[in-house]
């Protein structure tokens, strides 16, 4: 098996496009089954943006409610898992620009407090590993949404370059470029 058809359960285009054309008649039990099609993609991918399980879960959420919305819209025939993901990407920008202007207080603090060590885990390791994790999301938060969305896609989603250009509808060079660039701004950010 290639590491495409692990990442993505196979989608049988036919099927996908009946179970649309059925969702758009105001079939809910074919919307459904398209929810639950393409469910784990949209999670990962929100779970990819924001790195918690609580906020993935609402932004998956908020996914497919917006896909039932604009349902009417979508062209059948055209794959749906990039328009899926389009959706997540923007609903997961929209989620950072509200916290920008509004912080949240982190709990991350509060539940490590309260952690319980197994018996083979290193205090130390432990607290390394959360400052690495906490030194990388604050300097992935501080890059631009483009940097964000191809980075997230392709490091954390294992997306392929042509599967990242049609999902944020990029060209197939921009998608390059955006992460070379992405990559190295990260870098700085992380020696800063």
């Amino acid at each position: 098996m290639n590491s495409a058809e692990r990442r993505t359960p196979t989608v049988d285009p036919g099927e996908e496009a009946a179970l649309v054309r059925l969702a758009q008649g105001g079939d809910h039990d074919a919307f459904t089954q398209l929810v639950r099609m393409h469910q784990r993609t949209v999670y990962r991918v929100a779970y990819a943006y924001t790195r918690n399980a609580a906020d993935a879960d609402d932004l998956a959420q908020e996914t497919f409610v917006r896909a039932y919305q604009a349902l009417e819209r979508f062209r059948v025939g055209e794959p749906l898992q990039p328009w899926l993901v389009r959706i997540a990407t923007n609903l997961a920008f929209s989620l950072f620009r509200r916290r920008r202007r509004r912080p949240e207080a982190s709990l991350e603090a509060h539940e490590e407090a309260g952690a319980q060590w197994a018996l083979d885990d290193d205090p130390a390791d432990h607290a390394e590993r959360s400052d690495r994790e906490r030194r990388v999301q604050a300097a992935f938060g501080r890059l631009s949404e483009e940097h964000q969305a191809v980075l997230a896609l392709r490091a954390i989603r294992d997306l392929s370059y042509e599967e990242i250009a049609v999902s944020l509808k990029i060209p197939l060079g921009t998608v390059m470029s955006r992460l070379s660039r992405a990559r190295a701004e990260l870098k700085k950010k992380l020696q800063e």
